[in-house]
């Protein structure tokens, strides 16, 4: 090899050594992603004299390859399935590929060509390896301006992989961390609304009617739901709901039907007919999986008369003072928003008498443990309910609290 020629090979090096660093330090300027591809398709096709080329990224369940970086050609997004074409074939086995003769490989999807009018002659395909050796992504470049694509060009991409992986990988890290402070200002906002209107206690009065409710939250926002509502012709709404699943959208699909009992009650006397209302209302936009189980009952304070349905809620307790005996209203009728036409029937009547309890709950309080690791359960409830029955309704809710003071998960009760 002459001088002359050692010395531009040699220039080649130092320039190729140069675009290393450079790109090292370019790549960690943003942590927007879609900015990053732009940069790292950049510079790998200046490091390889490249025309046209496209950076493709691993999808996050691994299924698929995707990008949203084509020079020449405007910004589109490419889905590809992880094996289809030659990308995808690079990126299930991290195999580079280098051809003079794109079009004859079988792999080559020249569908992109011909939609674009631009002709892929040359291609050069090679995983982008983060620190670990994982691919992540892949570089596709194509038609080199001068000669074909060669082994230095693969070592030059080689090279630059791991530098454009790990600020992938930073910038992915930023964007999640970015969605995340997003969601949690969502949700901290939707826990601010649930408890304007969902307290963490709540006591009140209606005549002879004295009213407790309390409302812990297992997350920041749940599905379960009270409601105590003076009607406009005196009589006490009484409500008590539990929506299938934890977090934002079962928090969501409470507050719509929290707002349809509101509505339809200061208009409909029927309780059935109310109930009908909710739940059609709630099937029309009701996710697959979804449902709410609701008591719902309606107590005349100057009769003492309490109507109500059970829609697939846990049994409501109905503690007679004078006998100390625990009746239990049980479901009746279906859960509300899974079927179309549930035809509640007409509600069944209870007759209050003085110093009588009515204690409803969500399972979550059935589901409390106490310091032995043992469960509350349907039956200690009820036991428990006997054993307090000259207490106020407030002091009910705070012994059965610290007997079981594991903690209830997500648990409502309401008592009268």
């Amino acid at each position: 090899m002459s001088d002359h020629a050692a010395s531009t090979e040699s220039d080649c090096e130092l320039e190729r050594c140069r675009r290393l660093v450079d790109a090292s330090y370019a790549l960690h300027t943003t942590l927007d992603l879609d900015e990053l591809l732009g940069l790292i398709l950049d510079t790998a096709k200046a490091g390889v004299d490249a025309d046209r080329g496209t950076v493709f990224l691993i999808s996050a369940d691994g299924t698929a390859l995707w990008s949203r970086v084509i020079t020449g050609a405007g910004n589109l997004e490419i889905r590809l399935p992880m094996g289809q074409g030659i990308a995808g074939s690079v990126a299930k086995t991290g195999a580079t590929v280098r051809l003079a003769d794109a079009q004859s490989d079988e792999r080559f999807d020249a569908s992109w060509d011909r939609q674009s009018g631009y002709v892929a002659k040359q291609l050069l395909t090679a995983p982008i390896r983060n620190r670990c050796g994982t691919v992540i992504g892949v570089f596709q470049l194509l038609n080199k301006r001068c000669g074909d694509f060669d082994e230095e060009d693969e070592q030059y991409l080689a090279a630059l992989s791991v530098h454009a992986a790990l600020a992938v990988e930073n910038a992915q890290h930023h964007r999640c961390a970015l969605e995340k402070e997003r969601q949690d200002r969502e949700i901290d906002l939707v826990r601010h609304i649930q408890r304007a209107y969902l307290p963490e206690r709540m006591t009140t009065n209606l005549g002879e009617l004295d009213v407790a409710a309390m409302n812990f939250l297992c997350e920041d926002a749940s599905g379960d739901y009270y409601d105590v509502m003076e009607l406009a012709d005196g009589r006490l709404l009484i409500a008590i709901g539990d929506v299938a699943g934890h977090g934002l959208g079962a928090a969501l699909v409470m507050a719509q039907a929290r707002a349809f009992l509101r509505a339809f009650t200061a208009t409909v006397r029927d309780l059935p007919a109310v109930m009908n209302l909710i739940n059609d209302n709630l099937v029309r936009d009701m996710l697959e999986g979804r449902f709410m189980s609701l008591f719902l009952a309606i107590s005349d304070p100057r009769t003492g008369h309490l109507e109500w349905i059970n829609a697939g809620h846990p049994a409501a307790f109905l503690l007679r003072a004078k006998t100390g005996h625990v009746e239990r209203l049980m479901p009746q009728g279906r859960v509300l928003g899974a079927f179309a036409d549930a035809d509640f029937e007409p509600a069944p009547t209870s007759v209050l008498d003085s110093d009588d309890v009515l204690l409803l709950y969500t399972d979550g309080a059935t589901e409390a443990r106490n310091q032995q690791d043992e469960l509350l359960g349907d039956e200690r409830l009820a036991t428990v309910l006997g054993r307090l029955s000259n207490r106020a309704p407030e002091e009910i809710m705070d012994s059965v609290l610290e007997r079981w003071s594991r903690g209830p998960v997500g648990s409502s009760s309401a008592t009268t």
